[in-house]
């Protein structure tokens, strides 16, 4: 049971999560140089994203039962793992990444917090990604916006500079969410959900996909003044190429956070 329960976390599925929350933190770092600590946060996020993708897992096993790409990643959904023991595992994951979260004092806390109730309505009752719109903001916050705040909060300050990644993560995370739904177009479709793709129709959603990209690489850019840079990306993401995109967001990601420990 324990190795479908190490299944269900899909921690390296959300290694970009955390890599948002461990940008966060390297740059405020500097301000706050305490390895101790920081090595809790690393803790915390590492179980919050485990719980994140094991919660979702179990209440998505109906709809990935349909979708062979997802039902082998999802032990509750192939029969390894019950929802029950899924549920009560998931729970066992996010109560000491809550207790760590304490430690660093109330801000850090309430950001959390926050962050673990978003991805419980998300998946569980009310079941936010089953409702058109507020599926893409909700996870745009929890996946993106909160968990990078959540390690820039760590010196306790938050400058315009990390409020703006912070949009930008914002944006491309809302980009992240509208792929991974029409990448399960058609087993959401046979399980009567209705997601924003379903509703908006799939070019429309590849629209946004690539105008959430484009904004959020003009917002990076844009943090440099390198105001034709922005206009360039901005042209050039129309033609839709997700790899590039991807990459030009890490490699400014990664520029953002040279710029501030270096």
């Amino acid at each position: 049971m324990f190795r479908a329960i190490l299944k269900n976390t899909r921690v390296l599925d959300g290694r970009a999560f955390i890599g948002m929350g461990l940008l966060g933190v390297a740059m405020s770092f500097p301000n706050r140089p305490d390895v101790y600590d920081a090595l809790i946060l690393m803790v915390s996020l590492v179980l919050y994203v485990a719980y994140a993708f094991a919660i979702n897992n179990c209440f998505d096993a109906d709809t990935d039962s349909f979708n062979p790409a997802k039902r082998h990643k999802n032990p509750v959904a192939s029969g390894e793992l019950s929802f029950r023991a899924g549920v009560i595992s998931s729970l066992s994951i996010i109560l000491p990444g809550i207790l760590l979260s304490y430690s660093l004092g109330l801000g850090e806390f309430a950001i959390y917090l926050a962050m673990v109730v978003l991805a419980t309505v998300y998946s569980a009752p009310p079941r936010l990604k089953a409702r058109p719109i507020i599926d893409v903001i909700s996870h745009g916050v929890f996946f993106g916006a909160l968990p990078f705040l959540y390690g820039a909060y760590f010196d306790g300050l938050l400058t315009r500079g990390e409020m703006a990644i912070t949009a930008a993560v914002l944006l491309y995370s809302f980009a992240l969410e509208l792929r991974n739904h029409l990448e399960d177009y058609e087993s959401d479709l046979k399980a009567g959900l209705k997601t924003t793709p379903i509703v908006l129709g799939r070019e429309t959603s590849e629209i946004l996909v690539v105008a959430f990209s484009g904004l959020s690489l003009v917002l990076l850019l844009a943090s440099f003044n390198f105001a034709l840079g922005a206009l360039g990306v901005a042209v050039y993401s129309i033609r839709g190429n997700y790899r590039l995109m991807d990459a030009g967001i890490v490699a400014l990601l990664i520029t953002h956070l040279l710029g501030a420990v270096v």
